[in-house]
């Protein structure tokens, strides 16, 4: 019954994919942005816990505001997602640097990520256009994904067709980063990225974010420590139709003695890079996860 259910909303994504294909490729996130409109204003749970997310987070101390900003991002996130949809028919055969200005790189992370041979972990929060973000770097490097794959095995295949992300290798985040795909990065001067500020739950440790303990994973740390592959915290950052401004800086932390203390303090760097480019973008950031839960008892 459940690969029925499964095979009938995968009917569904190909009868909607052809009238999004057909989307003027301007007006794509105006349309997606309505869109986000609306799921807003008929999501009573989400929009609570969004609010509730920013409020918490002291972006504002105004309710109205708080509820602005989250309409902004609901409006935003489907908007960015309709746009990926259409990049490719924008960007075929352009260079990356005609869509993404790197004037907000610091130097290290811009030679970093031209740089072919070295293999660099990205690591960003689900904020900007993270969708776009991988169209655009694998177009001169090969990028390795760590991602949530979807419950519906149809539709998340064809997803992973080159509907969102063309020429990015898709790894399931509950697989697991594998002796051979880090391997393969290291041998092939892959970028490695990882959305990574969601709910971590048992797997994660508690710390810091934004002013509230939360449940953050510990495996770009890991992967850091234990490789010495360099990490670029970034984002891009949406300035107009098809157009983005990558935001980046780097981490090269030295481990001590103490690993289990090296990897909380390095977890608690990424958190703070994380934060500031929230701040910065706040309306660009998808608050309507359940990022802050409560911490156990005993934590």
């Amino acid at each position: 019954m459940k690969n029925f259910f499964y095979y009938l909303q995968y009917l569904v994504v190909r009868v909607l994919w052809l009238p999004i294909q057909c989307v003027p490729k301007r007006r794509a996130y105006n349309i997606g942005a309505a869109v986000g409109w609306l799921v807003f204003w008929c999501g009573p749970r989400r929009r609570k816990i969004a609010i509730n997310n920013i409020l918490g987070a002291r972006i504002t101390d105004d309710p109205r505001e708080a509820k602005r900003i989250a309409r902004r991002a609901s409006m935003h996130f489907v908007g960015h997602i309709l746009e990926a949809t259409q990049f490719q028919r924008v960007a075929h055969a352009c260079d990356w640097h005609d869509f993404a200005d790197h004037a907000n790189l610091k130097n290290d992370a811009r030679e970093l990520l031209e740089d072919t041979t070295t293999p660099v972990l990205i690591l960003c929060p689900h904020l900007g256009v993270w969708e776009i973000a991988t169209h655009v770097v694998s177009s001169f490097r090969p990028v390795t994904v760590i991602a949530r794959a979807l419950n519906n095995p149809y539709v998340q295949r064809f997803l992973s067709g080159g509907v969102l992300r063309s020429n990015t290798e898709v790894i399931s985040k509950h697989k697991g980063l594998t002796q051979d795909v880090i391997r393969r990065w290291t041998r092939e001067g892959r970028v490695l990225g990882i959305v990574c500020d969601q709910h971590a739950g048992k797997h994660g440790i508690w710390v810091d974010f934004m002013g509230r303990p939360a449940s953050t994973f510990t495996s770009p740390a890991r992967l850091h420590l234990t490789t010495g592959h360099p990490i670029i915290i970034g984002t891009f950052i949406r300035t107009g139709p098809y157009q983005y401004a990558m935001h980046g800086d780097t981490i090269r932390f030295t481990p001590t003695a103490d690993r289990e203390a090296d990897i909380r303090a390095c977890t608690e760097e990424i958190n703070r890079h994380f934060e500031a480019l929230i701040r910065l973008f706040p309306e660009q950031y998808l608050w309507s996860h359940r990022r802050w839960r409560q911490p156990p008892s005993n934590n």
